[in-house]
């Protein structure tokens, strides 16, 4: 069975996504305010977990 190679930055951004949505959401319910930056962020970690999922999981099935 061959092994198929993941981009680096795909899987970089399944890495660094949950951290940033995490650490974003801890601060936002600390400081008890969400700021725009926070807002920017949780998304960020959100479009980074979802790329790699699609990369993961769906571009895979595409050709079946």
């Amino acid at each position: 069975m061959a092994f198929k190679h993941i981009n680096f930055w795909i899987e970089f951004a399944g890495k660094i996504g949950p951290p940033i949505f995490a650490a974003t959401l801890v601060g936002c319910l600390l400081s008890f305010e969400i700021k725009l930056i926070h807002i920017v962020l949780l998304l960020t970690g959100l479009v980074f977990m979802g790329i790699n999922h699609w990369f993961a999981f769906h571009r895979n099935q595409k050709g079946k």
